[in-house]
């Protein structure tokens, strides 16, 4: 991987405006029960609504301050005559974009211009007729969106389908999976739990509450989910309050922003109360992003209630409260949300059998590896040597890789810079995470086989599968079900004083020896004529981490032709690079240009940047300054082994 980034380009982005979501209308030709925003379709709400040349203003000063990417939602977006002017205006000069639908309104034209690329949800409530039209209260919608389907399979367009699970379909759950997979290649689940509406409309809050599903049942599907591609951009700061201001955390690194049908800018599609919007219609678009948003992040306090319950909650961190949600619910932004709080105990109970079922812990060079996985574990998924690192539970350095079994829909989707490009990869830098898009030689063929999404330290990991059937074919001989693990364990361990190393390890009396060459090298020799006498490490890779007052070696389970590994460690005693020979002696190399000229090479080496080879500078100048190394000269004779015991003797 030759390209590699500077510690400079890997840092936080400025806040910016990247990405818009407008709402282009609440009307909506269904009438959903579960639905939170949706007026009627001849709502006078429709003459308040940004006429075309207003969406286009606001787009073009949107753009000059950075935004690239749109969210095109409603109520339902092609209500509005001029939706085809307006989608275009936004995603003709856009890097990608989202478009939300119920899919009841396509026609031809819309079909084939929808062919640009990006992502499109479209929307399903039922694996029937009867219950998909239940649900939208419009008798029709279900036959309706089976034709705007098919016009998009005639226009050769690509979509993606949404199920959108509540109370009132849920028995068809599983119809709903198997029909959206018939449709398309793309489905995902939605929201699994239903939001309340900040109109205070008492009938239609009762309605959308009937339809939620139980806490148990969130939990069901949530596993099923696959996450967004930006799950893992450290950049996007989390909510929460700081010194009692319940949105500054949330405002002060935003790069998103959402736009209602009026001309209300906010930070967040959920935030509804008035005090939260700007207006757009009197207001620049960098006046507002500028002065107005981060105005507000001191403009709710928490209050008592707050403090007294959410705030000082033990099931906070299995909790999906935030503010806006509060002020959904209750009108008040410090208010608990009841459903919320028996979900969080749900999942509090839930991780238990999760842990058991779905998650694996194992230890290697000294970090802890957490494994999950959407699907459950057993005692043949991986390979018998993997038992010999497993452990009971987190460490101080842990590394976190989750499981997914479904691709996420990249059609569209901003994957952020390209870094490097030779199959089986393609890897993107995105804000604060890594995608790696597993990609085929042919150069025409678009197909992907996994897309792995590494946070900015590579030390947490979603991996998404095109489906079960690998994870099934079992056993494995990765923890990433990849060929290798060598590609997050040697981009993670630099951070902390170590290194995977092309090297065969052996504790020899207690004494740690590490074995460098290359391929055919002889490590594998030494270790058959070792292996009697010594603790084999492994045979091809290792790891090296410092200590204090020197190094030690760690053995791994990447192994070569000799499969013998352990989980244990030994300290340094010194380094031997193989030459094969007709005599068997040591020779000390005193030289540290020569020494480094035969180690660097030996470092397995993942995506370069300058922050990795810093840190992997400096532990290859400490090891030369403390560890002695030497040039071994062997022969198959086995004599070599003595030398050997003299040497840590």
């Amino acid at each position: 991987m030759s390209r590699f980034v500077s510690r400079k380009e890997a840092s936080r982005l400025p806040r910016l405006p990247l990405r818009g979501s407008l709402d282009l209308t609440y009307r909506c030709n269904n009438d959903c029960r579960h639905c939170w925003l949706r007026v009627p379709a001849d709502s006078p709400e429709k003459e308040r609504e940004l006429a075309f040349e207003e969406i286009r203003r606001i787009a073009d000063e949107a753009r000059l301050m950075g935004c690239r990417r749109w969210t095109i939602s409603g109520g339902e977006p092609m209500i509005r005559p001029d939706f085809e002017d307006i989608f275009d205006c936004l995603t003709a000069r856009s890097a990608g974009y989202t478009l939300i639908t119920n899919g009841t309104l396509i026609t031809p034209a819309v079909a084939r211009l929808m062919k640009r690329p990006g992502a499109k949800l479209i929307a399903l409530y039922g694996a029937t007729a009867d219950v998909h039209d239940h649900i939208t209260r419009t008798p029709g919608s279900f036959l309706a969106l089976e034709r705007g389907l098919a016009l998009l399979r005639e226009a050769g367009t690509g979509f993606t389908v949404q199920i959108v699970p509540m109370k009132g379909n849920f028995h068809q759950y599983r119809d709903m999976i198997r029909l959206a997979e018939s449709w398309s290649p793309s489905w995902r689940v939605g929201a699994a739990w239903l939001y309340l509406s900040a109109s205070r409309d008492e009938e239609k809050n009762r309605e959308i509450a009937a339809q939620r599903l139980n806490p148990a049942q969130v939990l069901e599907l949530d596993p099923l989910c696959v996450p967004a591609i930006g799950d893992l951009e450290s950049a996007r700061p989390p909510g929460g309050d700081r010194d009692g201001d319940l949105y500054a955390g949330c405002i002060e690194a935003r790069r998103d922003f959402h736009l209602d049908p009026c001309g209300g800018l906010s930070f967040c599609c959920f935030a509804k109360d008035p005090a939260h919007r700007c207006d757009l219609r009197t207001m620049s678009f960098e006046k507002a992003w500028n002065e107005a948003l981060p105005s507000m992040a001191d403009k709710v306090k928490a209050g008592r209630e707050y403090h007294e319950r959410c705030g000082a909650c033990d099931l906070r961190s299995d909790c999906r409260w935030c503010p806006v949600y509060a002020y959904l619910e209750h009108g008040d932004h410090s208010a608990h949300v009841e459903y919320l709080c028996r979900l969080a105990a749900e999942t509090r109970k839930a991780k238990k059998g999760w842990a058991v079922t779905r998650r694996r812990y194992y230890r290697i060079g000294g970090v802890t590896v957490q494994l999950d996985a959407d699907l459950p574990f057993t005692d043949g998924t991986f390979r018998p040597k993997f038992e010999l690192f497993r452990t009971s539970g987190p460490g101080p350095e842990t590394i976190s890789i989750h499981h997914h079994f479904s691709l996420p829909d990249l059609d569209g989707e901003d994957l952020g810079e390209e870094i490097y490009r030779t199959p089986p990869w393609a890897i993107y830098r995105k804000d604060g995470a890594w995608v790696y898009k597993g990609i085929y030689p042919g150069p025409d063929d678009g197909r992907v086989h996994r897309v792995v999404v590494f946070d900015r330290t590579h030390t947490r990991a979603r991996v998404f599968h095109p489906s079960a059937d690998l994870f099934l074919q079992r056993p494995h001989d990765s923890l990433m079900l990849l060929s290798s693990d060598q590609i997050f364990l040697a981009r993670a361990l630099p951070r902390w004083g170590g290194a995977f190393v092309h090297a065969a390890g052996v504790s020899l009396g207690g004494h740690g020896l590490l074995f460098a060459g290359p391929s055919d090298a002889g490590k594998s020799t030494i270790v058959k004529m070792l292996r009697d006498r010594a603790e084999i490490l492994c045979d091809d890779r290792t790891i090296v981490r410092t200590r204090p007052g020197g190094f030690d070696i760690h053995g791994t389970w990447s192994h070569g032709e000799v499969p013998l590994v352990s989980a244990g460690s030994a300290p340094l005693r010194a380094v031997l690079f193989l030459r094969q020979a007709r005599e068997n002696r040591l020779v000390r190399v005193e030289s540290p240009e020569a020494i480094l000229r035969d180690l660097l090479p030996r470092f397995v080496r993942p995506l370069l940047t300058a922050d990795w080879w810093e840190d992997v500078l400096a532990l290859a100048g400490e090891m030369v300054r403390t560890v002695p190394f030497y040039e071994l000269l062997f022969d198959k004779s086995g004599e070599v082994v003595e030398a050997l015991e003299e040497l840590v003797a």
